[in-house]
């Protein structure tokens, strides 16, 4: 595996900790070996040592806590993976194009949007929404589900925003390094909610927090990080609405090149293929475009395209 994506890395958590679990048994088997067997102190003292390596530091409370945000988070990404049309959407291209003119009195009540109910956009690493520069930990990407909320004899849109945090070495070290940090990279997010009564601007204030203090590291950010990041996926919420905008699809790199041609081509298997190793397919947004002059508030009487019947 090389770089993968949030949705991705929530479906291998389970896995790493199965195997960090099977290498800490080994381990701790391996010590008892060359001990007196009579001394079952010794024994108990080695696998709590083991247990608590594992966990990094977080009590057993904060391990349970973690683990129950990564369920949550998988069932979120699930469906985004599982999806008929391409749910994830890498904008990473398109950020330095978009227009900086003001939306934040913009209502996006009437903003639809590409993929299924529940789509992923990934931000990349962008140098302002850097949290921790020595861990390489900055908000990657969000979750974004849209709620159709029925207004007499029209559909309006509310959208809840799960932001996430990186972990470009998941890859690597997911398998290699104790469940605890893997834990912690992956499972802290923050939510926002932007219901079709309110601005843009209201909605920040709709920010929640998870996770315990003693162990969450979306405590640390700054609160200009927290604004930053909720411009950009709002600012990429609105283009991707837009009438025409540039997709292309493809993998993330790292996935095999040969794979890729042939799943480019329609080969089911080749994708299936990408799938499995981590590398779902993704829509490429704002690569072939120049800037984008200006971006406007959502509105279906004057878009043909997302007209609500």
């Amino acid at each position: 595996m090389d770089y993968l994506p949030h949705p991705a890395r929530t479906q291998f958590i389970p896995a790493a900790g199965l195997e960090r679990s099977t290498q800490a048994k080994a381990a701790i088997e391996k010590n008892i070996a060359v001990t007196d067997p009579r001394l079952n102190r010794q024994r108990e003292v080695i696998a709590k040592w083991m247990a608590a390596s594992e966990q990094s530091g977080a009590t057993e409370d904060q391990v349970a806590d973690m683990k129950a945000r990564a369920k949550i988070l998988e069932k979120i990404a699930e469906p985004v993976l599982h999806s008929d049309e391409c749910s994830i959407f890498d904008v990473s291209a398109l950020i330095p194009k978009l227009a900086k003119n003001d939306v934040s009195a913009f209502s996006l009540r009437n903003l639809v949007l590409p993929g299924d109910k529940t789509i992923y956009i990934h931000l990349g690493r962008q140098a302002a929404l850097v949290v921790d520069q020595n861990e390489d930990l900055y908000f990657e990407g969000a979750y974004i589900t849209q709620v159709d909320n029925e207004i007499g004899d029209n559909e309006v849109s509310t959208f809840r925003i799960a932001l996430v945090f990186s972990d470009p070495e998941f890859g690597v070290l997911a398998f290699d390094r104790p469940i605890g940090q893997t834990l912690k990279r992956n499972t802290d997010f923050v939510r926002f909610e932007i219901k079709h009564t309110n601005s843009v601007q209201k909605s920040f204030a709709s920010m929640a927090q998870n996770g315990l203090t003693e162990e969450s590291q979306i405590l640390t950010a700054p609160l200009n990080v927290y604004r930053m990041a909720y411009d950009l996926v709002v600012r990429s919420m609105i283009y991707l609405g837009l009438e025409g905008r540039d997709l292309e699809l493809g993998f993330f790199t790292g996935a095999p090149d040969k794979q890729v041609r042939k799943a480019l081509k329609g080969d089911e298997n080749a994708r299936r293929y990408l799938f499995e190793n981590g590398f779902p397919a993704v829509q490429f947004v704002g690569r072939n475009i120049g800037p984008v002059s200006d971006l406007s508030e959502p509105d279906w009487r004057s878009e043909p395209f997302g007209f609500r019947i």
